[in-house]
């Protein structure tokens, strides 16, 4: 099994369209299940609409044993409902993983069900996914920002899509221990972020690397970016 996430946690970058072909391609050819983790779809910053940068999913690629993840709770702000599901052009596939459900959850509540219902629904849809992509665009050119004026001891590269961002800190030249980073940060300013080595590197890659989650109230986003800098500007030596 491939297993990808488009768009990426924790970078927020989508995988282009010519990787996505050439993956599935590699995959068709020696029958391979490709699995794609598709949660923070359809949320780009640059909408929905006309965005010749939005790469397909991969279910509509025409390959049948591709499987795709999708949810309510990131792009639809609606992750109390926990509703999500499961698509794939493959019918044993789909069944496998129906018998399988049946052990974990009988079914979501019917309450949960009308407010999922209600929020795919024509009318609401597209307002919905405006607000948040509106809110996501907004609040990742305030992490932009704080990157670009701190350059000096951290870098990234931008998000396009999602709501998160993977950002690397320096001290004097070298990657700070990401995991003590965060535990200071959050000591000392009650910012939270998540450790990139350790979630995302097995504590070997990443160096340096965290997680940072940007969608929520901007206001909420500014003050923690204020504490921040006064944090990197007294310990980082900017």
């Amino acid at each position: 099994m491939i297993v990808i996430n488009n768009p990426n946690n924790p970078t927020g970058v989508p995988i282009p369209r010519d990787l996505i072909d050439k993956i599935v391609d590699f995959a068709r050819a020696r029958d391979i299940i490709v699995l794609s983790d598709e949660v923070y779809r359809p949320l780009f910053h640059d909408g929905i609409e006309n965005n010749p940068n939005m790469p397909p999913s991969v279910a509509d690629l025409g390959y049948e044993k591709a499987i795709v993840t999708g949810s309510l709770s990131k792009a639809y702000s609606l992750a109390g409902i926990r509703v999500g599901w499961i698509a794939s052009r493959d019918k044993a596939i789909i069944e496998r993983l129906a018998e399988a459900r049946h052990y974990t959850a009988i079914s979501v509540s019917q309450l949960d069900d009308q407010v999922a219902s209600y929020a795919l629904s024509p009318a609401v849809r597209g307002p919905l996914l405006k607000r948040n992509i509106d809110m996501a665009k907004r609040n990742a050119g305030m992490v932009k920002a704080f990157v670009e004026q701190h350059s000096a001891i951290c870098s990234w590269v931008a998000p396009t899509a999602g709501t998160t961002a993977f950002v690397q800190f320096r001290s004097e030249g070298k990657p700070v221990d990401d995991v003590a980073f965060c535990r200071d940060v959050l000591d000392k300013t009650k910012v939270f972020f998540v450790p990139g080595s350790h979630c995302f590197g097995r504590g070997e890659d990443f160096a340096g690397y965290v997680r940072v989650g940007f969608v929520g109230s901007s206001a909420v986003l500014a003050e923690a970016l204020q504490k921040l800098a006064a944090y990197v500007g007294q310990n980082l030596g900017q």
